[in-house]
């Protein structure tokens, strides 16, 4: 699991270095934590366009549906043009042999223009082609029915690039009287609109107009093109710069089911918002295409955030459902006051609109700039309740925060900005507890190693997070095995996990503060054997009616062991040991924006707080510290033994263990080597490199 950790962090780092510039040749970049400048609290949030446009579908929608099928789009034509004709027939009269010999003729005509199904006519709509084709030779079959038959001349010379002899055909069908063309008049009526599209657009939009009003009245719309029409009806408008109208009709196709609509509204809304203030301006006294761009707005923070505000004062738009989104994208604009202006608004509206999540939270966002704590924190409680969750697991929230670092409009970064507030409020307890169901893994882990306690923490611990509990958790298996805890503001970890590591957390302190006798009970289990064999053999170390040498074996045996297994029993999940990464990478930025907190006007860090930090943090105050620790007791122990070689192999090896990080505190130990031991190997040789030679009593040390 450890080598895929590495191999993850290492390739985002990777990419993560052209981008941005860090002193550290690898490292990940996370954007999993809020504890920061004011400006990481109040940055976003940003939602989602989709959910946003299906909020709004709650007006309901067309009467009529989109195809739902799995086949290709020809395959559909065949099949329609098969079963609408065998229909028709049966309901003509027409003799049943001549009835299959009639679809099996059409059916091989289709079968013939499957191939040119990119027509000419098709491109030439889109202006892909100039005008010059070459007909193709297809001919209608005879015997047909009048309204297929034209249909069907229309469709090859479609497929030919003749629109106008297409336009002809379809028009001949729609003249005829109403109970000779129930079968093929919304095909015709659909395909005059997207043959005049360019030439015509006018006429173009009547026909898709057309398309719709057919079916309502009964034609047989057997492919779904009511539906279709409303996109090449919107595509139509928005060629035109009538993204009012564009942006409402795609919203419609949508409603009918058509899972095309929503890649065109994200398509169309940033062509809207750059269109220019005549184009916004439209859209904003349309309160539906109104409704649409704010979505997008608030689900994409682009630019363009003050011609949106603009348009709608200029428009003179006030009192209207929705005031609650368009606070929340002021806000995202930088105009605060226009934000809370909108708050107000909504308040006024009939039914009023302070029971919306994002109501409560861009208002609390507003109240903690004014100083109101209290009254935003309560309002942030509630919006968290309401916001829809993302339903995103453990590791796709971490691939999505990593590759976009955005803010989601989701419950667990509201409770995150709750719990920054009760940190402001000295309320630490809460704070941590809001930090870890929201996923701010980094943020709780520094409350619960330097902030509280270790009274407090082991208490909430005990009260929260049973054994039973992180008992339930099982790892997954495997070198994709690894899903990080830095999910903060997307997702909620399963409160096992949350227990197994938090209790890992406090064992891992309760160690670092020698009270091992109470660490084993909340360390992982797989690390509680080295635990106990630290615990007894300093014991036996420290026994003074033991003799010298056998107490000196079984300290450098508690010191080798605190230097290859301090990380798990030991080591700080955040600074200074970074065992949250298993010590492959230090995160000196995520320090940094801590330690920016006092510069904070709106959020600041407290007094309390700081003395709280600088007294619980861990002794020393390195990376690794548990390796000085443990060259503490190397040295303790060598101070027991005489000179010699098995005390000069002790402050050989103990050196090394700092030596590469921190000459000077390594270099005690190297003048004591030269000094008490110059007459060994290991001593002679540390006088020849001036440092320490190579050596690991730890592997050769005799048991005591």
């Amino acid at each position: 699991m450890r080598s895929r950790l590495l191999c993850k962090l290492a390739l985002f780092a990777a990419g993560l270095l052209v981008a941005i510039p860090v002193v550290w040749a690898c490292g990940p970049y996370l954007p999993n934590w809020i504890l920061g400048p004011d400006r990481l609290l109040f940055e976003g949030p940003i939602g989602t366009f989709k959910d946003e446009v299906e909020r709004l579908r709650s007006g309901g929608g067309p009467s009529f549906k989109a195809m739902q099928s799995e086949s290709s789009y020809e395959a559909e034509i065949l099949e329609a043009e098969r079963a609408d004709l065998e229909r028709a027939l049966a309901e003509h009269g027409t003799w049943t042999m001549l009835r299959g010999k009639v679809v099996e003729n059409v059916v091989r005509l289709r079968q013939d223009m499957a191939p040119h199904q990119a027509s000419l006519g098709d491109l030439l709509t889109f202006g892909m082609v100039k005008p010059g084709p070459t007909p193709s030779g297809l001919t209608v079959p005879k015997p047909l029915l009048p309204e297929f038959a034209d249909y069907l001349e229309g469709a090859i010379a479609y497929n030919d690039g003749r629109l106008n002899a297409a336009v002809q055909a379809w028009e001949r069908l729609r003249r005829r009287p109403a109970e000779q063309r129930r079968f093929r008049s919304t095909w015709a009526a659909f395909m005059i609109g997207k043959a005049r599209i360019r030439t015509d657009p006018d006429r173009a939009v009547k026909s898709f107009q057309l398309t719709r009003e057919l079916a309502s009245k009964g034609f047989v719309d057997s492919l779904g093109l009511a539906a279709s029409s409303l996109g090449w009806e919107a595509w139509a408008e928005a060629e035109r710069k009538r993204y009012d109208r564009a942006l409402v009709l795609y919203a419609q196709q949508m409603r009918t089911g058509d899972k095309t609509a929503y890649t065109s509204l994200k398509l169309t809304a940033p062509e809207a918002l750059a269109a220019g203030p005549e184009a916004l301006a439209a859209i904003a006294r349309d309160p539906e295409a109104r409704a649409i761009l704010t979505a997008y707005f608030v689900s994409h923070d682009p630019d363009g955030g003050e011609d949106w505000q603009k348009a709608l004062a200029d428009a003179g738009v006030r009192d209207l459902p929705g005031a609650d989104r368009l606070a929340w994208a002021a806000y995202l604009a930088g105009d605060f006051q226009g934000a809370a202006a909108w708050l107000d608004r909504a308040q006024e509206q009939s039914p009023p609109s302070p029971s919306s999540p994002i109501f409560r939270w861009v208002r609390a966002r507003l109240l903690l700039r004014d100083g109101k704590l209290d009254e935003a924190r309560d309002l942030l409680a509630g919006a968290s309740s309401e916001l829809r969750d993302l339903g995103l697991g453990l590791d796709e929230a971490f691939w999505i925060s990593t590759e976009t670092g955005e803010i989601s409009a989701a419950p667990q970064r509201a409770v995150g900005e709750e719990a920054v507030i009760r940190l402001t409020q000295r309320d630490y307890t809460g704070a941590l507890d809001r930090f870890l169901r929201s996923g701010y893994w980094l943020d709780a882990a520094y409350l619960a190693e330097q902030v509280l306690t270790l009274d407090e923490l082991k208490a909430y611990v005990d009260a929260t997070w049973p054994a039973d509990l992180a008992a339930k958790y099982e790892p997954p298996k495997g070198e994709d095995a690894w899903e990080p805890l830095l999910v903060g503001g997307y997702t909620a970890p399963p409160p096992e996990r949350l227990a197994r590591d938090l209790r890992d957390l406090l064992g891992r302190r309760l160690a670092r503060e020698g009270r091992l006798a109470d660490a084993g009970a909340y360390l992982k289990p797989e690390h509680r054997p080295e635990l106990a064999s630290l615990g007894s053999r300093l014991a036996a170390g420290r026994d003074g009616k033991r003799p010298a040498a056998d107490r000196a074996r079984e300290l450098f045996q508690a010191a080798c062991l605190l230097r290859h297994q301090g990380m798990e029993i030991t080591g700080t999940v955040v600074e200074p040991d970074w065992a949250l990464l298993d010590g492959f990478y230090e995160m000196p930025w995520v320090t940094n924006d801590r330690d920016a907190r006092r510069e904070n006007r709106i959020v600041p860090v407290t007094q309390d707080e700081t003395r709280r930090a600088e007294r619980h943090r861990g002794r020393p105050w390195k990376r690794f510290h548990y390796r000085y620790r443990a060259a503490d007791l190397a040295w303790d122990a060598a101070k027991l033994l005489p000179s010699g070689d098995e005390k000069a192999a002790m402050l050989a090896t103990a050196g090394s263990w700092i030596g590469s990080r921190d000459p000077e505190a390594a270099d005690r130990f190297y003048k004591q080597l030269v000094h008490c031991c110059g007459s060994t190997d290991l001593g002679r040789q540390a006088d020849e490199l001036r440092w320490f030679p190579e050596a690991d009593a730890c592997a050769m040390a005799p048991e005591p």
